[in-house]
């Protein structure tokens, strides 16, 4: 198998891959048919057409300060684990405020658009015969679609949990009335996805396949695995706890069979990115060697988001133009005292990198003392200097963790109680095990019993912080009838400070607005409305 070390990104400017911020906002600038046909003369010059579509979660993920951050922190957060002390954040923290105007949903959906964009172009290039005759590796053209269709899955899988009915877009738009799609109803572009992603699986290689010096961070059959798992046990919560489709989420999580539960704090740390417990990760690059093959984006060399997000100087904790993130109280009383995860995902801010105490102040008093520090904390960085930290780990997309608690629900959902069970407890067990002296805690015991409300709370726990993943559960888990968000009350979100700003509606909030850029641009959307609750 060939290596292929560097994305070019002049090529890719050359091709057109500059995608469009949303389905109709502009189009690129389209190539000649002879500059299309030169550049994919070669299998090498295909891999770099596939690598554009990586490529493009640096714009998704990368820190992007002139434009307000990348879609990480966008979706920490609505949800009931973290906080911001930022007022110009109300519009998401508190959904003060929310509307279609809100320049961070956009960035949102243009951003997911420009990576399916990329997806669709290659995937017609591959389709094309001229393209077929060049490649000379037995099975990769099937592979390199496997990975588009994976990368336009998880953007599907994103716009149905986040908009319902962005228009489906699953091909290449070669002009105006291309992109002049109506919504999506119901399933539909989480059913594509699941669609797409069953072939993915079966034509990805294992994790070995690809050389993890130089390839690092391409899909493998198990990364698909496990991003069917979300989507069928979201489809199922929104599908009346179809049991059906729970099921389905069991078979894709029995194919998973090389990863395992690693020490907690090592998914987070830079020195252990892509290790065991990682399905899926974005690979931010680690400034200013830019030693990362899968770096270059359109916007140059970036670094990792959270660098932009967390910023722990020598004298207090801030970070660059975004506000404190921390976590709620109800996040933190949420934690059974000695549960090695706390002090894994959070720091306390009296004492700096220089060991000198500090009284804290306002913000940051808002949050008892901690500041979200998963990617961030010290020693966990790549990058670091007497002034600060910059962390550039890789963001952790689909980690084993997740799936392991996905699939315990769908096991108590289909009548399997020992093996719901025994998964929360493999995660319990690996807390007890991920203290930072290398001793093993007494806590969290292994639970005796299981049901649905302990699952919740171990998702709680795990994966406070993570990809906006307890604001996915909070929404679906009310669709399904576990938990009833329209009672709940500030207090119940964890916001603890300003509640007179907190707008929080049922319906409305469970979906974010369709961005007016599309609705002036796309009049099939705009005939149609926006989500409920949005003018």
């Amino acid at each position: 198998m060939k290596t292929y070390h560097k994305l070019i990104a002049t090529s890719l400017v050359a091709i057109g891959l500059l995608s469009f911020a949303s389905c109709t906002d502009g189009l690129d600038i389209k190539p000649t048919a002879e500059l299309e046909d030169e550049f994919f003369d070669s299998e090498l010059r295909l891999q770099e057409g596939v690598g554009a579509c990586y490529a493009s979660l640096a714009n998704m993920y990368g820190a992007l300060l002139n434009d307000g951050g990348g879609i990480h922190e966008i979706l920490l957060l609505p949800g009931d684990d973290i906080a911001n002390q930022d007022a110009g954040r109300g519009a998401l923290d508190a959904f003060a405020g929310l509307n279609s105007s809100n320049g961070q949903v956009s960035i949102i959906w243009s951003r997911l658009y420009q990576t399916i964009y990329r997806c669709n172009f290659i995937l017609e290039k591959l389709e094309e015969p001229e393209s077929q005759t060049v490649y000379k590796t037995d099975g990769l053209q099937d592979i390199n679609k496997g990975e588009a269709l994976f990368l336009r899955s998880w953007c599907f899988y994103r716009l149905w949990d986040l908009f319902r009915k962005a228009p489906l877009q699953d091909k290449r738009i070669h002009s105006i009335s291309d992109a002049i799609l109506p919504p999506s109803e119901g399933f539909q572009l989480l059913d594509k996805a699941i669609e797409a992603l069953e072939w993915a699986a079966t034509v990805l290689p294992d994790e070995e396949y690809w050389d993890l010096t130089t390839e690092r961070g391409r899909a493998f059959n198990e990364s698909a695995y496990g991003l069917l798992v979300k989507c069928y046990t979201l489809r199922a919560r929104y599908n009346n706890r179809d049991a059906n489709d729970y099921q389905k989420a069991i078979v894709a999580f029995e194919k998973i069979k090389t990863r395992q539960l690693v020490h907690f704090a090592e998914n987070f740390d830079y020195q252990f990115e892509n290790n065991a417990e990682s399905l899926f990760e974005y690979q931010a690059g680690h400034a200013p060697e830019q030693d990362n093959a899968w770096l270059d984006n359109n916007f140059g060399g970036g670094v990792g988001q959270m660098g932009a997000m967390y910023h722990y100087s020598t004298s207090h904790w801030g970070n660059y133009n975004t506000g404190i993130y921390g976590p709620t109280k109800k996040l933190m009383n949420a934690y059974e005292e000695g549960d090695p995860r706390k002090e894994n995902t959070f720091a306390n801010y009296t004492t700096n990198v220089n060991g000198d105490v500090n009284i804290p102040g306002a913000p940051w008093e808002k949050f008892d003392g901690y500041q979200l520090m998963k990617y961030v904390k010290p020693g966990r960085c790549w990058f670091e200097q007497t002034w600060g930290i910059l962390s550039t780990n890789n963001t952790r997309l689909i980690r084993y963790g997740d799936i392991k608690l996905l699939a315990a629900e769908a096991y108590l959902q289909t009548g399997n109680k020992p093996k719901a069970l025994q998964q929360v407890n493999d995660i319990r067990k690996r807390a007890r095990r991920s203290t930072e002296d290398g001793s093993v805690s007494v806590v969290p015991a292994d639970l005796t019993d299981v049901t649905m409300e302990s699952i919740m709370n171990e998702r709680f726990i795990e994966l406070a912080a993570e990809e906006g993943i307890r604001w996915t559960d909070l929404r679906s888990w009310h669709a399904a009838g576990y938990i009833d968000l329209s009672t709940w009350k500030p207090i119940d979100f964890g916001y603890n400070y300003d509640e007179a700003n907190f707008e929080f509606e049922v319906p409305k909030h469970l979906l974010f607005p369709i961005p007016q850029g599309e609705m002036n641009t796309n009049p099939l959307m705009a005939a149609a409305g926006n989500n409920p609750g949005y003018e």
